[in-house]
């Protein structure tokens, strides 16, 4: 059976020209374009049914309703949340929905009153806005927008950081969670605890995860670990906001009799060292290759990763094939619970 191509308009204009061949030209003309028109107009809503018959290929409006069929909502985004270290006069208060304003423009509020003791004293704070803008490291600065009686104006994020903010589930990554699901209801019958089931809770959990590993057994029969992965996170690493999300979400949906655990991936470095020969070490084929390199570390997202020789020279070769590979000279593996992060590239 040939896949479906839809005609033309003017290929259904020929044909109906064609056919009304008898029919005097002054009328056929007028005639076959209009017919054709109207054809090719039934053609495209053809179309356009047989795409909405899938989750892979429907529209925005018919995703939704093709995951609220399989329980698989799309993540929206969340806001940083974390704790600031506020200094001041001892027995000072610090009530709830005080605004702070960070060194990247954006509002945080406190979450609950506080009464500052002696040295530093914690304070949880969450961004008005949404999305990955809220996201503070460690020492940076919040600044009180208005004065607080016997608070220091200025607050500091704690070595945690202010963390777990993320955009919008891209559309793309919710279709292939909806379409994940779909596949395992129809095979499978539903989701209880296999070891792709729990990445996929992970996945659903928080925007920011892309993958997981997941370690059974390590703990004992029964017992499961999960590490999720973040690719777009500092070292492919999920903050500490992320990984109660993933708790979280896993306390009300994983198996009651599960003995599991959320942390984070053990490092795996991979260091390069490439010399690109005279004519060819420029910036820009520089900047390509470390891509290149990007792009095929973070797609090694399983327990039993390996970065062959032939896939890092096949990344460097599709920017220049005029280098010579300095390290590493064999296979790279990962271990247990380990995870691939790309250092700085090296060049000789």
């Amino acid at each position: 059976m040939t896949d479906y191509v839809r005609p033309s308009y003017l290929e259904l204009k020929a044909r109906i020209d064609t056919d009304l061949a008898a029919m005097p030209s002054v009328l056929r003309g007028p005639l076959s374009a209009a017919w054709g028109r109207a054809c090719h107009s039934q053609h495209g809503f053809l179309e356009w049914i047989d795409k909405q018959c899938s989750p892979l290929t429907c529209e925005l409006e018919r995703l939704y309703d093709w995951a609220a069929l399989y329980g698989v909502d799309r993540l929206t985004a969340t806001p940083a949340t974390g704790t600031v270290l506020a200094t001041g006069t001892p027995g000072s208060a610090l009530l709830a929905d005080t605004v702070m304003r960070g060194q990247n423009g954006v509002d945080y509020t406190v979450l609950s009153a506080v009464t500052l003791g002696v040295g530093t004293t914690p304070v949880m704070v969450r961004c008005v806005t949404l999305g990955s803008i809220g996201n503070l490291l460690s020492a940076q600065t919040l600044t009180l927008v208005d004065p607080v009686p016997g608070v220091v104006g200025t607050l500091t994020v704690d070595s945690d950081g202010l963390s777990g903010a993320a955009e919008d589930e891209s559309l793309e990554d919710w279709r292939v969670r909806v379409a994940d699901e779909w596949r395992v209801m129809v095979v499978r019958g539903g989701r209880s605890g296999k070891a792709e089931d729990y990445r996929f809770w992970a996945k659903t959990a928080h925007p920011s995860v892309t993958g997981a590993l997941v370690q059974p057994n390590v703990l004992g029969m029964g017992s499961v670990i999960v590490r999720p992965i973040c690719n777009d996170l500092i070292d492919r690493l999920p903050t500490l906001a992320v990984l109660n999300a993933v708790s979280a979400y896993l306390e009300g949906i994983a198996p009651a009799t599960a003995d599991w655990r959320v942390t984070s991936p053990l490092v795996e470095r991979v260091s390069l060292m490439i010399d690109l020969l005279p004519g060819f070490d420029s910036q820009g084929n520089r900047d390509a290759i470390e891509a290149a390199l990007s792009a095929l570390v973070l797609s090694e997202t399983t327990e039993s990763a390996v970065l062959t020789m032939a896939e890092i020279d096949a990344a460097i070769a599709s920017v220049t094939q005029q280098y010579t590979r300095l390290a590493p000279l064999a296979d790279l593996a990962v271990g247990p619970g380990e995870l691939f992060v790309l250092n700085p590239v090296v060049w000789a």
